[in-house]
This record gives structure tokens, sequence and C-alpha cells, in this order.
């Protein structure tokens, strides 16, 4: 499979019923409350591709996969795919795979394997000093996609990148499917590890009474060709579909 291509005209039908699935996967859901880094309360949504709640279909995961593919650009020099087990564990799995990649994910318990290497996260749904996150299979030299299914507080990804390094690999691309920009996630890992994030669909909380609910604020397009993004725009509101990736401040 070839890293991120320009889609023409011809694919347009397919990406926006791709944009259809995956924003009513994300919009108008209710929250709960956790408690996590910071020792903060932070609002949570569950969903299909986050939480398989509901279980994540097939048509689903299809759409998000095409959609990945407008944003990664390095997976043909990639050597390793790496993500995380929980939650959104599936979807990950089924981005890396059609890249053909070896790969793995970093666990939340020790197997205690030669070269495994531990790292503290703190994130919205864990305070700080609570947990440790485990990885295998980096060696040194590695060039990773690093892919997960949300990016909030930032704090899964600063631990992975860490891990990454720890264990003598390099981080190249990393692609989130949501961003949750109510938490300055982008800007705590750019702070953190000096790394930018690429997403698919940014979320806000909005509250019309009765609580909190998600509502999807844009879809970026990566490298869709221009042609092809005019085509697809015009079947969403004004400014909804954005060329690019997201910007990291």
């Amino acid at each position: 499979m070839p890293a991120a291509q320009a889609r023409g005209p011809s694919d347009s039908e397919a990406i926006v019923e791709a944009i259809r699935l995956v924003v009513a996967d994300f919009d108008d859901r209710p929250t709960n409350t956790v408690c996590g880094r910071g020792g903060r309360s932070f609002s949570f949504f569950p969903t299909a591709v986050t939480d398989n709640i509901p279980p994540l279909s097939h048509a689903l995961s299809e759409a998000i996969c095409l959609l990945s593919r407008l944003h990664i650009e390095q997976a043909e020099i990639a050597t390793l795919g790496v993500g995380e087990e929980d939650r959104g564990a599936m979807i990950t799995a089924d981005i890396l795979r059609q890249f053909r990649l070896p790969r793995t994910l970093a666990r939340w318990s020790p197997s205690g394997a030669p070269g495994e290497v531990a790292v503290d996260i703190a994130n919205e749904y864990l305070a700080d000093g609570t947990t440790q996150l485990y990885l295998n299979g980096v060696r040194p030299g590695d060039k990773i996609l690093l892919i997960d299914d949300l990016i909030s507080t930032g704090g899964t990804l600063v631990a992975l990148a860490r891990a990454i390094s720890l264990a003598g690999g390099e981080v190249i691309e990393i692609f989130t499917i949501g961003e949750k920009t109510e938490n300055n996630g982008r800007a705590f890992v750019s702070g953190e590890v000096g790394l930018s994030i690429k997403t698919l669909i940014a979320t806000e909380l909005i509250d019309r009474g009765g609580g909190p609910r998600s509502r999807v604020m844009h879809v970026n397009l990566g490298c869709i060709d221009q042609s092809c993004f005019e085509v697809v725009a015009r079947h969403f509101p004004p400014g909804f579909c954005r060329l690019g990736s997201g910007r990291t401040p």
C-alpha cells in the first residue's frame, strides 16, 4: 500500500460517505466524567472507534482506513507501526495493517521480556504516578509510524514517543483519528517531545442543556487533490472540510 496520495474527483463519492460515517460516530455523543492527569476532571465521550460503543463495524473501519491514507505520507520508509492496546487498539491495528508493516502495541502490564521499555503515563483517564506503559518490539534505528485513535491531553502519545526513543527508535509520523480540542493535546505533545500530530477530525464539547455533548467542528482531509476537495466540500457546511492535517501551535 503506497503512502498518502492525492485523490481525484472520481474518489469523491467514497470520501464523502466515509466522512459521514466517521462524523456520525463522533458527533452529539453524551459525556461521562473521569479524574485523570493533574487530578483534573475530564469529560469524555465513548464512540465505536475509541471504545467500541457500539461495536466497531466493518464499514466504519474501512472508512477510517480510506481517510487515513489521505494523511499518512511516510509509510514507505517506516520500518514499524506502533500503537497501544487500550480502547482504540482494533482500529489502530486496522490502519497499520493496510501498510503491510510489522506492528506492535504498547501494553498496560509488563511481560518481563528482554528489551522491554517502561515509561510513566498520565492522561485524562489516568492520574499522575499511577500507571506505566510497557513497549516491546522496537529495535534501535526503527522508523516508527505511530497511530492512536484519539488525542485529548496528549499524555498517551508523549508516553509512547518517550518509550520509542528509549528503545532506540524514531517517530517519523503520528496520526490520530480524533482530536479533543478543549484539552490542548497538540501543544502538550509539541512542547514535551517536539513532535507534530496529524488528525482526521476535531471535536469540542458544548452544553445546550442536559450536560456536555460532543460536536464535530471540522474534518481534515490531508493531501487530497484540490479538485476532489472542492467536490467533497460541497456536501458539507462551509468550512467543515479543510485541507491538511491540522495545526500544532
